[in-house]
């Protein structure tokens, strides 16, 4: 069986979680402004110690944050920049870049569900937004308290994190009502949601401040991973592989292994913030795409397939 980037065989996965005492899991618009993108081969990147290649897919994106991928390849990102300069935008396929959303104030947190982007702005009085992307329509959801990282569960809820010392994770539905997952933490970040492989959802959340990566399972907290430099995001690729990005000059790109060691996969980044993935498809195989907001670019970990990578 050929492994990609982020495979995460099963049983490494449980011989983690048997380590720290857990049940085995797996890891893990639209405005007039456009203007053409091509792929920068003389831009200096980093190397990666995975071996795969990297490229810059896109950069001239001040304050770069979250990233989403369709299916489609159409990439989704927030620029984080305050006092109603904020934006989202789209880079399509062919290498166009548009605004979809503006005049948002530190947009961070970004969601694709479907036909829906959800969006978080990470102030005091931080709005959750949805917006959906046939229609043009943009809702109110809710007013959160520094919101940043968001997801999805099962029952449709999203899943927030509160990027403040006491932080939260809360949920939100769908007319707005928030509930507690958990409360008391140290400056929450990152969120990603993701299948134990037993029926059960886990909750990764980036402690920035104590520079950890926890796991809330059934309202329980776990130390997965510990000694991280101000990690700030973290996401679960298709085959249950996890990632965080640290938000520090020079930072890293790290993969979840076994006994919660962190493995660099690319380092000497520039304030690296949001991820999304490319899974493989036939001959193309898998890749990372990561926001360097330290330089305002979308780098892409893993091989280049053409076009509409």
């Amino acid at each position: 069986m050929r492994h990609t980037l982020w495979d995460t065989p099963r049983e490494t996965v449980v011989r983690h979680f048997r380590h720290r005492r857990l049940v085995a899991f797996t890891l893990m618009v639209a405005a007039a402004l456009t203007f053409p993108l091509t792929a920068f081969a003389a831009e200096v990147v980093p190397a990666p110690a995975s071996g795969a290649q990297v490229r810059v897919v896109a950069k001239g994106l001040p304050m770069v944050d979250r990233l989403a991928r369709a299916a489609d390849g159409t990439l989704y990102a927030t620029l984080e920049l305050g006092n109603g300069r904020g934006r989202v935008v789209r880079i399509t396929p062919d290498g166009t870049i548009s605004v979809i959303l503006q005049a948002l104030d530190r947009p961070d947190g970004l969601l694709l569900v479907d036909d829906t982007l959800y969006i978080t702005e990470e102030i005091r009085a931080g709005r959750l937004l949805a917006y959906h992307l046939a229609s043009g329509v943009l809702r109110q959801l809710a007013i959160l308290r520094m919101p940043e990282g968001i997801d999805r569960l099962a029952d449709g809820r999203l899943v927030i994190a509160e990027d403040r010392a006491p932080g939260r994770v809360v949920t939100v539905t769908d007319d707005g009502t928030i509930g507690l997952l958990v409360g008391g933490l140290n400056r929450p970040e990152g969120l990603a949601v993701a299948d134990d492989g037993q029926g059960h959802e886990i909750i990764w959340v980036c402690e920035t401040a104590t520079g950890r990566l926890l796991a809330l399972r059934d309202g329980k907290i776990s130390v997965a991973a510990a000694g991280m430099r101000e990690p700030d995001q973290v996401a679960v690729a298709p085959g249950g592989a996890v990632f965080v990005t640290e938000d520090a000059t020079p930072g890293r790109l790290l993969k979840l292994g076994p006994g919660g060691t962190m493995l660099p996969v690319l380092e000497g980044l520039s304030a690296p913030q949001g991820m999304a993935f490319r899974p493989a498809n036939g001959n193309c195989g898998a890749a990372i795409y990561v926001a360097e907001q330290g330089k305002g670019r979308i780098l892409q970990v893993g091989p280049v397939c053409g076009a509409a990578d």
